[in-house]
């Protein structure tokens, strides 16, 4: 058996099977295995190219959970009381507290140096902080951040107006977006490779005893799985599941497809040769792997929002999802492939049907039907889509 009918299975069919029946041979069908395994391997890879996953400086809260790197114009305290749950956050905060000052401000140095400078740098900066006033007024415009570079003369600098709290004694989430072209202000020449510090400043119009506490402050950037364990420590799992799975289509449509002609009184030979001819319909999944890849090729790269694929919480799995129709949903790669697996829902049951792909396999397998028993072209189509019926069933409602 030659390479050729492998292929022409998918642009002559009818001569292709002619052949293939005439004289069947296993190493076609090796071959359709070893293309569809090495095209899942590369199909993964470049699903994973797109998925950069969240790591942060420094990994814990190790920040907030020591006073050593603060000054501020009070003096720095950890705050065992007050403090912000989460999987990164300790279990403290750092706090500062003036009394009778218009502004208050703290700083933490020494740092780095942080490069900011790029996309594969630190893309955000990620803090909670909350003010106490004790009049309850709002600082308004006179809240800044400040990121140094190097020196405190040398500084990026933009408002946190909008990104703090505007009601005393509550926490509130800052997440910033950092390096060139994101809207800060620079003095005194600063460099986005080298942040060094940070600082927080309060300001009030009039005199009050003011309180700032600051948790859970990371610098973020994102890398590719890719750099990570993440898909070279799963080759093996990813070949031994396309293996899996394309043997167990394989056994389960010849053997349903052999049943069905039973059933239609038809005999398609012994079935040794019979699970040969049907191995042959199965380049269609290599075709369906390999539009797949493409469409997946053209696809954004994502920034998820966790140090691990698949996300590991809930919040994470809702920050993907709601990612993915961010930035995937409105490309015509992501809605062609979502064409090609659209999900259907029955009686309220969802299930995944890959429409074009199986259309094409029941043809196949229409034509090997028909070649093998010399049938009508309508006895071969209904003894297919009653096979294709029962596959759909045991797939979708048990799983196999």
């Amino acid at each position: 058996m030659g390479v050729s009918e492998v292929f022409e299975v998918l642009y002559s069919p009818v001569k292709a099977f002619k052949k293939i029946i005439e004289k069947p041979d296993f190493k076609g069908v090796l071959l359709i295995l070893i293309l569809f395994a090495s095209f899942t391997i590369v199909e993964q890879y470049v699903v994973v190219s797109k998925l950069l996953l969240r790591t942060a400086t420094p990994d814990e809260d190790d920040w907030t959970e020591s006073t050593v790197l603060w000054t501020s114009n009070g003096s720095p305290t950890l705050d065992e009381t007050d403090y912000k749950m989460g999987n990164t956050a300790g279990n403290h905060s750092v706090k500062s507290l003036v009394l009778n000052d218009t502004s208050i401000w703290m700083q933490i140095t020494d740092i780095g140096p942080l490069d900011c400078s790029e996309d594969t740098s630190y893309v955000e900066l990620f803090f909670w902080i909350k003010w106490i006033a004790e009049n309850g007024t709002f600082p308004g415009s006179s809240a800044t951040l400040r990121l140094f570079s190097v020196s405190e003369s040398s500084y990026f600098e933009r408002s946190l107006t909008e990104l703090i709290s505007t009601s005393s004694d509550e926490w509130s989430n800052t997440t910033l977006k950092i390096g060139p072209d994101q809207g800060w202000n620079s003095f005194d020449s600063p460099n986005w490779q080298s942040v060094t510090g940070l600082e927080v400043r309060l300001v009030w119009p009039a005199p009050a005893n003011l309180t700032m506490k600051i948790d859970d402050l990371h610098f973020r950037k994102y890398v590719s799985t890719l750099e990570t364990d993440t898909f070279s420590g799963s080759i093996i799992g990813i070949l031994m599941s396309a293996a899996v799975s394309f043997s167990m289509n394989w056994i389960l449509w010849a053997g349903i497809l052999l049943m069905v002609a039973k059933v239609f009184r038809e005999e398609v030979g012994p079935w040794t040769v019979f699970f040969v001819i049907i191995g042959y319909v199965f380049m269609v999944t290599v075709v369906y792997t390999i539009v797949s890849t493409a469409l997946f090729s053209n696809l954004p790269a994502l920034n998820i929002p966790s140090k691990a694929w698949p996300p590991t919480t809930q919040e994470e799995f809702n920050a993907t999802s709601a990612l993915i129709e961010e930035r995937w949903n409105p490309t015509w790669a992501y809605q062609l492939y979502t064409i090609l697996h659209p999900v259907f829902t029955i009686s309220n049951i969802p299930f995944y049907l890959p429409l074009l792909r199986e259309v094409w396999t029941v043809a196949l397998c229409m034509i090997v039907i028909r070649l093998l028993r010399g049938i009508t072209w309508g006895k071969a189509a209904r003894i297919s889509v009653v096979a294709f019926v029962i596959r759909l069933v045991l797939r979708f409602f048990f799983g196999i």
